[in-house]
């Protein structure tokens, strides 16, 4: 029996880098004893990122629809996004606010640095520039986003480690982070997914979410970021015992509003 029996965090053929439809991604959480999984699809405008564009709300709401009546009874089906730098594209973050969604999750994927926007395995840009200063700027743009506000989730909070050796250390700058957070009532994901890339920790690891903690954070998702039906649920024991060391409450979100799980 998983510990943890809600996916906030998942991706369906309406991302580009995703493998499995929504029905696929419906059964193997089911056979994983799930009680809910949340969609929560890729909204991309960056012009260098294969999902720029691609997302269709209506199309996007109607295959949910679908899913939920096929599903019924078995499993409960949340309808999400994940957006993508909405410091960056304000106007179609905006215009998707106001469309009806369980949970915005908000998150960074590229960073502004003169040579290019992405440090995903680019020896050009490592080259270039140290990763302290890669974080720095991942961080300096992710308070961009905190400040802007609006969404529900904060999405895998250090996202580079999947990506670079280690974590970054401005502990200052993280600790503005996770104020800002608080203040502003949003929610902090924990996200299994840097335990399938090398990585022994999530995203967060336990040294930020004790910054969380102490900033007042009491509520976090916790989300495997599944990009096909094999990754559902991956890695919830080590989420459930870094949730729990920390002594906060996992929840869920239906309706914009966080619910206890």
């Amino acid at each position: 029996m998983l510990p943890i029996v809600t996916d906030s965090h998942t991706h369906t053929t309406f991302s580009a880098d995703a493998r499995d439809d929504m029905p696929e991604m419906c059964r193997a959480a089911i056979a994983k004893g799930l009680t809910h999984i949340c969609f929560t699809d890729h909204v991309d405008f960056n012009p260098t990122e294969e999902n720029c564009g691609l997302f269709d709300y209506d199309r996007y709401t109607a295959a949910i629809d679908r899913v939920r009546a096929e599903f019924a009874g078995r499993i409960r089906i949340l309808k999400g996004i994940e957006f993508g730098e909405p410091h960056i594209y304000v106007k179609e973050y905006e215009k998707l606010l106001r469309k009806e969604f369980d949970v915005i999750m908000a998150s960074i994927h590229f960073v502004r640095m003169d040579i290019g926007l992405h440090w995903f395995e680019d020896d050009a840009m490592l080259s270039e520039y140290t990763r302290q200063n890669l974080y720095r700027r991942y961080y300096e743009e992710l308070l961009q986003v905190v400040r802007l506000g609006g969404f529900d989730v904060l999405a895998h909070f250090d996202n580079p480690k999947r990506y670079l050796s280690g974590s970054g250390q401005e502990t200052e700058l993280i600790g503005e982070i996770m104020h800002e957070l608080v203040s502003r009532d949003l929610v902090i994901e924990v996200n299994t997914s840097p335990l399938r890339m090398g990585c022994h920790e999530c995203a967060p690891d336990s040294r930020i979410l004790k910054q969380y903690t102490e900033a007042g954070g009491t509520r976090v998702t916790v989300g495997s970021d599944a990009h096909s039906s094999q990754e559902i649920a991956a890695g919830f024991d080590h989420a459930d015992r870094l949730v729990k060391n920390h002594r906060l409450t996992i929840g869920i979100f239906q309706g914009r509003r966080f619910i206890a799980t």
